[in-house]
């Protein structure tokens, strides 16, 4: 099958999966969706990708409870916070200016506003007021920034670039926006991480969805940034369920809630597993720290 890889240009992909995606948090797609695999960089995607979705608002109405303010802090402030606490253990944000990409209720920039120079949200305008009221900038399109001249130290992209239309295109837009010496710090969800080598089918009928245009890994991912003379700073795996929850997905062979992980093995030795795990790149999620 020809179909002209983002990352690699390599134009030979074979169908990896032909059955049902999830459509939303419960429920899936009445037909097969095929996803397709580069024969190159295997990186995977929709056959069919969407623009649809971009909107984070409208794929946060369909994956979570709603897409409100309320909706939006319940089920993301736990993670989002885990993650830019994993991050400053690695990058300083002290008086940098920051703008946080798919933003929603600002939780990042809440958390950062302290130490931060400035801080800025983009998203859909229904966060608009909920943003400017906590004291934050907020822009709804990349060529809002532009057009206002403005320029930033960090840009925090971290549960978006699987969602994109054209990853490549949106990532050439960022990069207009970061000033000279800026980094742009991503966080992809890992199609090659061990969840899927070791649940399969099992894992995969969750995971494959329809907001997702496409399903990075490291190699794809280097091959990307490369292609946009972005250099890659720092590289990290990061996982986001402790060992726990791996196991207890796969004593149950169904996916698992916060509330019902079973305790295999004590504290300790399961973050001694996380770590293995992140240091090996089989983690769930991958994590970059970019400059121009």
């Amino acid at each position: 099958m020809k179909h002209k890889c983002i990352c690699c240009n390599q134009q030979n992909h074979d169908i990896l999966w032909n059955d049902k995606i999830r459509t939303g948090k419960k429920s899936f797609s009445k037909n097969k969706t095929k996803l397709i695999i580069c024969e190159n960089c295997g990186l995977v995607s929709l056959k069919e990708k969407t623009r649809k979705l971009e909107n984070s608002s409208i794929a946060r109405n369909l994956y979570n409870k709603d897409n409100s303010i309320k909706e939006f802090i319940k089920f993301h402030k736990p993670r989002e916070i885990k993650k830019i606490k994993f991050i400053e253990k690695y990058f300083d944000f002290e008086g940098k200016k920051v703008l946080e990409s798919n933003c929603g209720s600002g939780i990042l920039i809440n958390y950062l506003k302290k130490k931060t120079l400035h801080t800025a949200g983009l998203d859909d305008r229904l966060y608009q007021s909920h943003v400017k009221k906590n004291g934050h900038n907020f822009f709804s399109s990349i060529d809002e920034i532009k057009n206002a001249k403005k320029k930033f130290d960090v840009i925090l992209s971290l549960s978006e670039l699987e969602h994109k239309f054209n990853p490549y295109v949106f990532l050439e837009k960022l990069k207009k926006i970061l000033n000279k010496d800026g980094h742009l710090i991503i966080r992809i969800p890992n199609y090659k991480n061990i969840y899927m080598f070791l649940l399969g089918y099992n894992f995969l009928r969750y995971d494959f969805r329809s907001s997702h245009n496409y399903y990075f890994s490291e190699n794809n991912l280097d091959l990307l940034f490369s292609k946009l003379n972005l250099k890659i700073i720092q590289k990290l795996g990061m996982n986001e369920y402790n060992f726990n929850h791996l196991l207890t997905y796969l004593d149950t062979g169904k996916r698992v809630r916060i509330n019902k992980i079973k305790k295999f093995v004590n504290n300790k030795r399961d973050n001694q597993i996380v770590a293995n795990i992140e240091k090996n790149m089989i983690s769930t999620s991958l994590l970059y720290i970019l400059s121009k």
